[in-house]
């Protein structure tokens, strides 16, 4: 099993993550019509991925058993017919594939391994598929959201409404600037976390075929 399948595996197994930003999660903060909000419907359309869309990212893995975290780079590639694509450069290289069939894992010869079928496995998955997706509605569905905007800065909380689902993956915190997303955060504890930089973020990206055939399916 490849470094990156165990890190995925050890993180979402064990303790709920904690909700550790309340702040943000006070009832003045509720967002319960963000589509009617004026506040907040221009920016959730422009973050949905209504266009092809191209990034760089670091990861950032803490676990308790380590003094340092672990760090991951590599590109976002995302194409809404056919979902999102994370292609790992940094410690191995590994292609994550998410998108309506659920996630694949693919090397760089190309071959294929499904990611774990078990429900805590499927539940990060989704989450982090309507989470990137931005679709209000699918999101009302799945999550009470919460918000706070300071000038151009926003940072929104989702809060899963199954119980079983929050107590899986917990609170999901994303924040950026303008109509950019920079950050995504998952934590467990104060010393099991994940921490995700985005970064050069290019809109209606043209991908070639041959691309298209490489990171996605």
């Amino acid at each position: 099993m490849s470094l990156l399948a165990r890190l995925f595996l050890f993180f979402i197994a064990g303790a709920a993550l904690a909700a550790e930003t309340p702040d943000l999660l006070g009832p003045a903060t509720l967002l319960t019509e963000p589509a009617k909000d004026p506040a907040w419907s221009e920016l959730f359309a422009r973050l949905a991925p209504n266009k092809t869309r191209f990034s760089q990212f670091e990861e950032k893995r803490f676990l308790p058993f380590r003094q340092m975290p672990i760090v991951l780079k590599g590109e976002i590639r995302i194409v809404p017919e056919l979902g999102l694509s994370l292609r790992y450069l940094e410690p191995e290289k590994r292609i994550l594939i998410i998108d309506a069939k659920g996630l694949l894992m693919r090397d760089e010869e190309g071959r294929e391994r499904a990611a774990p079928s078990d429900s805590r496995a499927q539940a990060i998955t989704s989450a982090m598929v309507s989470v990137l997706r931005f679709d209000i509605a699918a999101l009302q569905k799945s999550f009470a959201i919460h918000g706070r905007r300071e000038d151009a800065a926003w940072t929104l909380a989702f809060v899963p409404h199954d119980a079983a689902v929050a107590e899986t993956i917990g609170t999901l915190v994303v924040s950026g600037e303008k109509a950019q997303l920079t950050r995504i955060e998952m934590k467990k504890s104060a010393t099991q976390r994940i921490e995700i930089a985005i970064a050069e973020t290019r809109e209606d990206v043209i991908f070639t075929e041959a691309v298209l055939k490489r990171y996605f399916r």
